[in-house]
């Protein structure tokens, strides 16, 4: 069972040790590594927000002294690209709000926006054109030696961290092409960062460029969102040859998490009759079809609002389908653990 904490159990951990917030803020930021401040204490101490899992979970461990809080040891990172050829499948929403998902299980959760159109970035409420004038985008990273360290910011409320894109990485395949081994460099960079964090969430184009090879190359699992309409599934077989390839050449142990059907609408034949074929999809190749995700008016505001609609309301409609999928790499990620552990066991 998840850890849960009310406000006013919150504040009176705080008032028990004569913190004021932004003070009890700190305390928590350098125990659990993340960027609170004065004004999410409060947020959480009213019940505006929900009290994060880490941050329950943490401070009932040390019975509520957040300067007992022992640091958390993250990674190594699994690391997962969400692909789809085809635009308009709610592929950016999906990684946005899974990320979401994870931060509140307490995870360490990185984005990267490996889209030119930087649909990740806006997404979480940041102007790509500022961080290429400031040249802290992705494209520097990959090409201009700019280090992933300064380019990588925090996001909402300091539960994600972000390397944002913008419309510079539009010459990405062209870079690559002409560079040895050009589509390990994205492999390379996370590889930089991968033992900080517990996920690590590729954006892909929705195109089948070099970039996107490039996240395949660097990836443990492939998610694939398809809305539930002809043109979404026809792209796929396409992926999954090229997923072949990554596999044959590159990246033998990448794999298929599943297919996320999107933008669905039971009410319309259509819709319920694509979601049988992407069924039908997952049966023959061994995927597993999540839950699909409804449509709701939430999903476009939380993108005006630069947040994750599951922030703004936890339970719209295809906040389960999300969930289904963060608890799936939950359990991946503490699979993971276990097998690391066990083998450093055998061969202490």
């Amino acid at each position: 069972m998840p850890e849960t904490l009310s406000g006013a159990e919150l504040r009176q951990m705080r008032e028990a040790r004569n913190l004021d917030q932004q003070a009890f803020a700190d305390l928590l930021n350098d125990a659990l590594d993340r960027k609170y401040d004065k004004a999410k204490i409060s947020r959480w101490e009213t019940g505006a927000e929900r009290v994060p899992q880490l941050v329950a979970q943490h401070l009932k461990a040390t019975g509520g002294n957040p300067t007992a809080i022992p640091s958390v040891k993250a990674g190594p990172a699994l690391v997962m690209a969400v692909i789809n050829q085809k635009g308009g499948v709610a592929k950016t929403v999906s990684v946005v709000n899974i990320a979401h998902l994870l931060a509140e299980a307490g995870k360490r959760v990185l984005v990267i926006d490996c889209d030119a159109q930087g649909s990740a970035t806006i997404h979480l409420g940041i102007y790509p054109a500022d961080r290429d004038a400031e040249k802290l985008t992705l494209n520097h990273v990959l090409f201009h030696r700019a280090a992933i360290d300064q380019v990588i910011m925090s996001v909402c409320d300091g539960t994600i961290d972000l390397l944002p894109s913008s419309i510079s990485l539009a010459r990405a395949d062209s870079e690559i092409n002409h560079r040895p081994n050009g589509a390990l460099i994205l492999r390379a960079k996370i590889q930089e960062v991968k033992e900080r964090y517990d996920f690590i969430l590729l954006d892909c184009p929705p195109h089948l460029s070099q970039i996107t090879v490039s996240a395949l190359n660097a990836s443990d699992l492939v998610l694939i969102p398809s809305q539930t309409e002809t043109l979404s599934l026809m792209g796929i077989p396409l992926l999954l040859e090229t997923l072949a390839d990554v596999q044959a050449l590159v990246n033998p142990a990448l794999r298929v998490l599943g297919i996320l059907p999107t933008l669905y609408d039971a009410r319309r034949t259509q819709d319920r009759e694509r979601l049988t074929d992407l069924e039908e999809m997952g049966r023959q190749n061994g995927f597993r079809v999540f839950p699909p995700v409804s449509r709701s008016v939430i999903y476009p505001k939380g993108v005006n609002d630069g947040r994750p609609a599951l922030a703004i309301d936890p339970k719209a409609a295809g906040a389960e389908s999300y969930q289904a999928v963060a608890d799936a790499l939950v359990d991946l990620c503490d699979a993971q653990r276990s097998d690391l552990k066990a083998k450093e066991s055998t061969h202490a």
